[in-house]
C-alpha cells in the first residue's frame, strides 16, 4: 500500500523571517565599492579625470561628497571582483593622488547575544540540558538516523553526519535525476502551484532542522542536545512528502536490516527519528518494519502529529513499539496544535508561534543556497529532543533496550498542570532526571513542581502575577527569605493555574505563602469572623527523595486587597 506522508510541522517566526519561509534571510548582495581618496593638489582636476580611472574596469566613478578633511568619498556604480582591488591600485599609482583606501564599515564593539534556547534551559518548559551535560553524557558513539527530507551541508553539522541513503524512489519527487541512491542531501521539497496544493510552498529544510536539534554545534545560537552523537540522514521525503513504501524500506535499512537492491547500512542506528506522519491507523507494512527495527535494538521515536486530535488516528504515531512524542510549550504544557491521547508516551519542547525551537536550516527558497537558522514549531521539533535524550541514555547505558529507555523517560517526566486536559503521556521530557535514574546516581536534589490554583478572572491577579515568598535561601536562589517578589509563577493560561518548577535540595523543609509581588497583597483566606479574610498560615513542604519529581498543588481563595478580601 502506498500512502503519502507529510511533515507534521508548524512554522513560526524568527525576527525578519515571514511565515511560512523557513530560513533566515541570506546575505545581502555585494555592494559597489567605495574609496576615500586624498588629492595631491586641488580636488577639481581629479574629479574631472575619474572617468579615465574606471574605464579599464568598465565602471563609472563619481565623487559622492567631500569630507571635512578634504578627502573625497568616491563610489563605483556597480560591484567589482575582490571589491575593486585593481581599481584601488590604479588610484594609488596616480601622481595626483596622495593616498587612497577602501571605505570600511564599523560596528559596535559588543558581543552578540544568541537567542535563548528555552527548549534546553528553561526551568519550566526545558529539558534541563545543562545538568545532563554536566554528567559527561553527550551521545558519543550513538548513531541517530533522521528519516526525513535529507540534510544540507550546514557548517553547524560538519563532522556530525554519517553517510546515509536516499530512499525517495520517484525521480520527480527526489529532484536529483534518479531514484534511490547513496546521496541523502536535501535537494529541496518546494512545491509549485498544482503540485500538491494551489499555492507555492518553499523548501522547508525540515531534515536539517531536525538534525540540528540532535547534534548541532553551538554557533548560530543553536546547540544540539546530544552533540557527541552522529546523525545518519535517511531521505524519505521530497516534493509533496513521501510514501509508505519508501518509509518501510528506510526503517529497516536504518536499523541494519536487508533491503533488496540497496547496499547494507555499515553504521546501523540505535535511534530512529521519524518526524513525519499521515492520517489513519498504523498499517501492517509499517508495523512490520518497526518491529524489525525494535528487534534489532533500535528505539523508534515518532512525532505525534499537528492536527490537535487523537494520535491514535495518525501513522506511524499509532504504531506499536514506538515512542510517540507530543509537543510542549515554554510553559511546560501541550501545544494546542499537538495531537494527544493514549498513543502518546510523553511530550517534549515543540514550541508555538511566540517561542519556537531554533535550529539549522538553509536559506534557499527552493534549492540549497547557504547556511541559516530558524525557529520552527511542531511535533517534528519535539521528537528529536527525545531522540537526542535516548542517545544520551545510551551513552551512559549502552545496554538499554528500547522499552527500557522509554520507561526511564516516562518515569522521570514532569507532569502537566492539567494531565486530564494535556493527555500527553507522562509529561514533559527531563533529560537530567532520566540520566540520574539510568545511572543509579540520583544526585542531591528534588524537582519540585509548584502549582497554585486561583479564583479565575480577577484582573488584579492577572496583571500583577503570582509569586512565591518563603524560605527562599533554601532553594539556592540567592534571595533573602520571605522576599515577596522573589519567585514568579507562570499562568498556564489567562486564568491559571499558576506554576513554577524548582530544583530543591532533597529533604529540605520549606515554608511559603503566595503574594502578588508585595506584602500588601499576601495570600488570604475567607473566615467566619467579622474580618472576613485573614492571612493564611505558612504553608509547609518537605522536599522528597533525590532524583524524584514532587508535585505541590495548592488552592488559594484570595489575596489581601483583592475581592473578596479587599477590605
Amino acid at each position: 500500500m502506498l500512502r503519502r506522508l507529510a511533515l507534521p510541522l508548524a512554522v513560526v517566526v524568527l525576527a525578519a523571517v515571514p511565515a511560512p519561509a523557513p530560513a533566515v534571510a541570506g546575505p545581502p548582495p555585494t555592494p559597489a565599492p567605495a574609496f576615500l581618496v586624498r588629492p595631491a593638489a586641488g580636488p577639481a582636476a581629479l574629479t574631472d579625470d575619474l572617468a579615465a580611472v574606471g574605464q579599464a574596469d568598465g565602471v563609472r566613478l563619481t565623487v559622492r561628497r567631500t569630507l571635512a578633511t578634504g578627502d573625497l568619498l568616491v563610489r563605483a556604480d556597480h560591484a567589482l571582483p575582490a571589491r575593486g582591488a585593481a581599481l584601488l591600485q590604479r588610484l594609488r599609482a596616480r601622481a595626483d593622488v596622495a593616498w587612497a583606501g577602501p571605505e570600511t564599515r564599523l560596528r559596535a564593539d559588543t558581543d552578540p547575544v544568541p537567542p535563548v534556547a528555552w527548549d534546553l534551559h528553561d526551568p519550566v518548559g526545558g529539558v534541563y540540558a545543562d545538568a545532563a551535560w554536566a554528567t559527561g553524557a553527550d551521545g558519543a558513539g550513538v548513531t541517530v538516523a533522521v528519516l526525513d527530507t535529507g540534510v544540507t551541508r550546514h557548517h553547524d553539522l560538519a563532522g556530525r553526519l554519517l553517510p546515509g541513503y536516499d530512499f525517495v524512489s520517484a525521480p520527480d519527487d527526489a529532484r536529483d535525476g534518479d531514484g534511490r541512491d547513496p546521496d541523502a542531501t536535501d535537494q529541496g521539497d518546494w512545491a509549485e502551484p498544482g503540485d500538491c496544493g494551489p499555492e507555492f510552498r518553499p523548501s522547508s529544510w525540515h531534515g536539517t532542522h531536525v538534525a540540528g536539534t540532535v547534534v548541532a554545534r553551538d554557533e548560530g545560537g543553536v546547540a544540539g542536545l546530544a552533540p557527541g552523537a552522529r546523525v545518519q540522514p535517511v531521505r524519505v521525503l521530497g516534493r509533496c512528502g513521501g510514501t509508505t513504501a519508501d518509509l518501510v524500506d528506510a526503517i529497516v535499512w536504518a536499523a541494519g536490516g536487508r533491503v533488496p537492491g540497496v547496499p547494507d547500512n555499515p553504521t546501523p542506528a540505535r535511534v530512529l527519528n521519524l518526524s513525519l506522519g499521515a492520517p489513519g491507523p498504523c498499517d501492517p507494512a509499517t508495523q512490520a518494519a518497526i518491529d524489525d527495527a525494535v528487534a534489532r535494538g533500535a528505539t523508534v521515536v515518532v512525532s505525534a502529529g499537528n492536527a490537535g486530535g487523537d494520535a491514535a488516528q495518525q501513522t506511524p504515531a499509532s504504531c506499536a513499539g514506538v515512542l510517540t512524542v507530543a509537543a510542549s510549550t515554554v510553559d511546560g504544557e501541550r501545544a494546542g496544535y499537538s495531537n494527544r491521547g493514549t498513543a502518546v508516551e510523553l511530550a517534549a519542547p515543540g514550541g508555538d508561534r511566540e517561542h519556537g525551537v531554533r535550529s539549522t536550516v538553509d536559506t534557499g527558497r527552493t534549492v540549497p543556497e547557504g547556511d541559516g537558522w530558524a525557529a520552527y514549531a511542531g511535533t517534528s521539533m519535539a521528537a528529536p529532543h527525545v531522540s537526542a535524550a535516548v542517545a544520551l541514555l545510551l551513552d551512559r547505558r549502552p545496554d538499554l533496550r528500547p522499552a527500557e529507555a522509554a520507561a526511564l523517560l516516562a518515569a522521570t517526566a514532569r507532569p502537566s498542570a492539567r494531565p486530564d486536559e494535556c493527555r500527553c503521556g507522562a509529561g514533559v521530557l527531563d533529560v537530567d532526571l532520566a540520566l540520574r535514574a539510568a545511572t543509579g546516581r540520583p544526585g542531591a536534589t528534588t524537582r519540585l513542581l509548584v502549582r497554585a490554583g486561583l479564583r479565575p478572572g480577577e484582573p488584579t491577579v492577572e496583571n500583577a502575577g503570582v509569586r512565591l515568598a518563603g524560605t527562599l535561601s533554601r532553594l539556592g536562589t540567592g534571595l533573602p527569605d520571605w522576599d515577596p517578589s522573589g519567585v514568579p509563577l507562570r499562568p498556564v493560561d489567562r486564568t491559571g493555574p499558576y506554576r513554577t518548577v524548582l530544583t530543591v535540595p532533597a529533604g529540605t523543609e520549606l515554608a511559603y505563602k503566595y503574594t502578588l509581588g508585595d506584602w500588601a497583597h499576601v495570600e488570604q483566606t475567607w473566615t467566619d469572623s467579622d474580618a472576613g479574610c485573614a492571612d493564611v498560615a505558612d504553608r509547609t513542604i518537605t522536599a522528597g527523595a533525590p532524583g524524584t519529581v514532587q508535585v505541590v498543588a495548592d488552592l488559594t481563595t484570595g489575596f489581601r486587597g483583592v475581592p473578596p478580601c479587599d477590605r
